[in-house]
């Protein structure tokens, strides 16, 4: 695994670069970025109304650095060189990725859903790096004519880079969803189509996404404006493990601590605390102490009730809680968390105190937040009771069994779910149609971006691997869809796949400024529905591969933003 030596510390450019395009260039570059940038959220104001001051510190500000505070704080704009394709890093990796995999799958079935992010594994991954590096040889193997060192020196960002982005890919949005399936065959349905059928469908699953992401990457992983809130996270672990030297008090408020030495403090502590609301003193998880006062009352318990209640003073000292469905709000900007704030009382307040107390659909009679379906007589729907013994659905059953109801903000969810796919497509439209448009026209110029230029110095990878990729895991789709009674057609199978691909880039762009990626659940589960009715194997399938195959995708437009950052 023999790998190309790369300098220790590569500047971008010089004041020289800068003072011999000034004016023209530099100022031309600075007009274009506040055309692109005009409707951007996350560019500060300030930023672009010194775009008409034509001095060299504004153009070496923004053309040799990120427009964007945040990256700049977060990413260098300089490549530090190391190590990278090691089996050093290979080994970690895979053995990391694994693990963490099987733990999430374990935790996916409690409730609360506790899922094991890919900066657990960037943080543990690093003293086995740098005890690699301490206790190993540094003898050289030549294995079928390739080459790698055991040993090749101090462990790098770049290492530490490729395991993150090994962890990243194998469960960067938490488990394979695909198992939900299987879940479902075995836990209501009582069937099971073996081994093969499993191991295939994951496999195609969570693959399908990588083939068609790089065919994206002009759009959602080149342009500056798409930062990936999330990567600046793993940058920052980075900077704070490699980088041991002390902050300028200048600039961080008077502050003397080094980020390693702040990030063990934060480190230890979160250990420490999680005891109390995970064991010692579970209340603290969902603190709904409102429902302490009066217990008895159903209407207290649904309007302040933290499990089955709309949680009106959501008050938790439970992290599992605040980051289990968004994952950290510290990642996302904060005109995501206003959006979804507003949205949040207006919908699931108003609009569901409303909608329950007025009895609109029966609410009244069933829990008022909850994701649970019933019968008429208020429990759980028994889906076994309507189906054929070919596990179809059967329309006389159905009519003599019960009507399904759904609660008031499960159904709400649904009505909103529709709404917020079509409006992605409008903004991406409105607000990036004109971007887009000349990204494509464009579509093999390089990005004239800091982190862009450095990149240039390696080969990018062929577009045709990702063909091939897609080609691949669309045989392999195609076989478990037709060889197993999924009665799923083919041709339903292509029309999952040109949703995801469709939704893609839209949902793409909104993830990429906000940390925040709108699912396909519900459309394809409605669209299915309307094409092939009464199938819910083919239903649970084109869902999966409408869904998660535009999720994985753009999770993999994520790690190839973090390769950028991390060149």
């Amino acid at each position: 695994m023999k790998e190309k030596e790369t300098e220790p510390t590569v500047a971008v450019t010089t004041g020289a670069a800068i003072d011999e395009a000034a004016p023209d260039v530099a100022i031309s570059h600075l007009k274009q970025l506040k055309k692109e940038h005009e409707w951007d959220p996350n560019l500060p104001e300030d930023v672009t109304d010194v775009i008409d001051d034509k001095t060299g510190e504004v153009a070496e500000e923004l053309i040799d650095n990120s427009p964007y505070p945040e990256v700049r704080a977060a990413v260098p704009n300089y490549d530090e060189g190391g190590h990278t394709n090691t089996i050093r890093a290979w080994v970690i990796g895979l053995v990391l990725s694994t693990v963490a995999s099987g733990m999430n799958m374990l935790f996916s079935l409690r409730q609360p859903y506790i899922v094991i992010p890919s900066y657990v594994v960037q943080v543990v991954a690093y003293p086995i790096g740098v005890g690699w590096a301490m206790l190993l040889p540094n003898k050289t193997f030549n294995v079928f004519g390739l080459k790698f060192n055991l040993n090749p020196g101090p462990f790098s960002k770049k290492e530490h880079a490729i395991a993150v982005l090994m962890a990243n890919a194998s469960f960067g949005g938490g488990t394979a969803y695909a198992t939900d399936i299987l879940v479902a065959q075995r836990a209501f349905y009582k069937q099971r189509f073996g081994w093969g059928f499993e191991l295939l469908l994951c496999i195609c699953t969570q693959m399908l996404g990588f083939g068609f992401a790089g065919f994206f990457h002009r759009f959602l992983v080149a342009p500056a404006a798409m930062i990936w809130p999330s990567t600046l996270i793993n940058t920052s672990i980075f900077s704070a493990l490699h980088d041991r030297s002390l902050p300028d008090p200048r600039k961080v408020a008077g502050w003397t601590i080094g980020r390693y030495r702040m990030f063990l403090y934060c480190l230890v502590g979160s250990f420490v605390w999680y005891w109390f609301p995970g064991y010692i003193a579970p209340f603290l998880s969902v603190f709904a102490w409102v429902t302490w006062i009066k217990p008895q009352s159903p209407v207290v318990n649904q309007l302040f009730g933290g499990w089955t209640g709309l949680s009106l003073l959501p008050i938790t000292f439970d992290w599992t809680q605040i980051s289990g469905f968004n994952f950290s709000p510290l990642i996302s900007p904060w005109h995501a968390h206003a959006n979804t704030l507003i949205g949040m009382v207006v919908f699931y307040w108003i609009c569901t105190i409303g909608l329950h107390y007025n009895n609109a659909y029966w609410f009244k009679h069933l829990p008022i937040s909850d994701s649970s379906s019933y019968d008429n007589t208020g429990s759980v729907y028994d889906v076994s009771r309507i189906l054929t013994p070919e596990f179809t659905f059967d329309d006389a059953k159905y009519k003599e069994y019960s009507p399904l109801f759904l609660s008031t903000t499960f159904a709400l969810c649904y009505g909103l779910s529709f709404a917020g796919v079509i409006a992605v497509l409008l903004h991406a439209i409105l607000f990036h149609g004109k971007e887009v448009l000349a990204r494509v026209k464009t579509f093999r110029k390089t990005e004239d971006d800091v982190h862009a230029r450095l990149m240039a110095r390696f080969k990018p990878v062929p577009l045709w691997w990702y063909g091939a990729l897609f080609l691949t895991m669309l045989g392999i789709g195609l076989g478990v869809s037709l060889g197993y009674p999924t009665h799923l057609s083919w041709w339903a199978f292509f029309v999952s796949l040109i949703m995801a691909i469709v939704w893609t880039l839209p949902v793409g762009i909104v993830q990429a400024a906000t940390n925040i990626q709108l699912g396909l659940n519900v459309l394809t589960e409605f669209v299915i529905g309307y094409m092939q009715p009464g199938r819910p194997m083919a239903m649970m399938l084109f869902k999966t591969f409408g869904y998660i195959s535009m999720s994985q995708g753009l999770y993999f437009c994520q790690d190839m933003k973090l390769g950028q950052c991390q060149p």
